[in-house]
């Protein structure tokens, strides 16, 4: 098959990472497989894999016409059997672009909400069962596919030579958090307080906190990061925080740690480098992954929302700092779930077989219409109440509409 793979941006993070790991993947099995995304840090590894590399426009939010355009354009040049987006931007990209120049969709969600204005006709693949579940009902196919992981790429290395390129000492106790540092999920709000936590705490040894990526709310980080050389942990060297800003390549960040927290695919390829993980979630959320508390992050994935009921993560490092030997099983673990369970190699015969269910499928062409038309007008609502929230609760006021 020829396979057109469209991640969102090439800005490191886990659903950037599982799209170009899967392309690779197919590559590998004999499809002819091309990436179409923004330039972005990680573009690098695109090429590393051997993959075809097209350049996307930079989406300027909103009904994004150039977006569109270029992506019908890139259809009618490379003829591709499926068109594979993951998250919203190329999705609706694509649904602009089908009327146009028709073609066959597939969409990857690894975020860990389903927005509603996505095609609601095409096959869906969402990271979790819990998520699954509640797409039940939808017309199109829903498919459980879970953040996928090469267990190859994403090996334990050395951590004495990942800490000389980063310039930290061999015996440092360094942790560390790979992403973005967005507002979605308050993945950059759990940054800064984890530099707060750890700034006001007792610690009991001098530790290094490595926070790679960047985003929409990096300034949230960066200030906690301030707040931290200012605090008595910081100014007495007991605490260090260093903003990598996106690294091209993070394994060597995660070979450096000693402990990493994290969410979704970053908590997966920290498993997968045998490190010992703190999940990180929202509101307050943050739980050890033991093999005592794995069941749920299986079901719901490696999140969660609101307080745990169990440690803050400050006292769940320093705990870890004094237990190598904890330490040492806890990684272990995790490495072996990821080889048993999240391998690359099934999750591209997962997608194999929802590729060719694809292809069989025939739709009406009024039907496939009717869908592009709900979905590109959930898409402008969508957008209406995040620019302008008050239009919407005018117009409710007038009709009397509730919700």
């Amino acid at each position: 098959m020829r396979i057109m793979v469209c991640p969102h941006d090439l800005v490191m993070g886990g659903s950037q990472l599982s799209a170009i790991d899967l392309a690779a993947t197919l590559k590998a099995r004999g499809h002819e497989v091309e990436v179409f995304a923004p330039p972005g840090p990680i573009l690098p590894i695109v090429h590393e894999r051997g993959l075809a590399y097209v350049a996307a426009p930079t989406p300027s939010g909103g009904f994004d016409a150039r977006s569109a355009r270029a992506l019908a354009q890139e259809v009618r040049r490379f003829r591709p059997d499926i068109v594979h987006t993951f998250e919203s931007w190329p999705t609706m990209a694509s649904v602009r672009a089908s009327r146009s120049t028709p073609h066959r969709l597939v969409v990857t969600v690894m975020s860990m909400s389903i927005p509603d204005y996505l095609p609601d006709d095409v096959p869906l693949t969402v990271g979790t069962g819990e998520l699954a579940a509640g797409e039940e009902g939808r017309p199109g196919a829903v498919v459980l596919l879970e953040p996928p992981i090469d267990a190859e790429a994403d090996a334990p290395g050395e951590t004495a030579v990942a800490r000389a390129a980063l310039g930290l000492a061999d015996d440092a106790f360094v942790v560390a958090v790979v992403g973005r540092l967005s507002r979605e999920h308050e993945k950059a709000a759990g940054v800064a307080h984890a530099i707060r936590a750890l700034s006001a705490a007792e610690l009991p040894v001098p530790m290094t906190l490595l926070v790679a990526g960047a985003g929409d709310d990096a300034d949230a980080v960066a200030d906690a990061e301030a707040e931290a050389a200012a605090s008595a942990n910081g100014r007495e060297g007991r605490l260090a925080v260093r903003l990598l800003g996106n690294v091209d390549d993070p394994r060597r960040v995660y070979d450096a740690a000693d402990v990493v927290f994290g969410m979704g695919g970053s908590a997966l390829r920290a498993m997968s480098h045998a490190k010992p993980l703190i999940v990180q979630g929202k509101a307050g959320f943050w739980e050890l992954l033991t093999p005592q508390s794995v069941n749920r992050f299986l079901v719901d994935g490696y999140f969660g929302d609101g307080p745990s009921g169990g440690p803050g993560v400050a006292e769940l490092i320093a705990e870890l700092a004094v237990q190598p030997g904890r330490r040492v099983e806890l990684g272990a673990f995790g490495r072996r779930l990821v080889v048993e369970r999240y391998a690359l190699t099934r999750a591209a015969e997962v997608l194999e077989q929802l590729y060719r269910y694809e292809l069989a499928t025939t739709r009406p062409l009024r039907a496939r219409a009717r869908a592009r038309r709900r979905s590109l007008a959930r898409f402008a609502k969508f957008r209406v109440a995040i620019a302008a929230p008050w239009l919407q609760s005018t117009a409710r006021t007038l009709t009397g509409r509730r919700g």
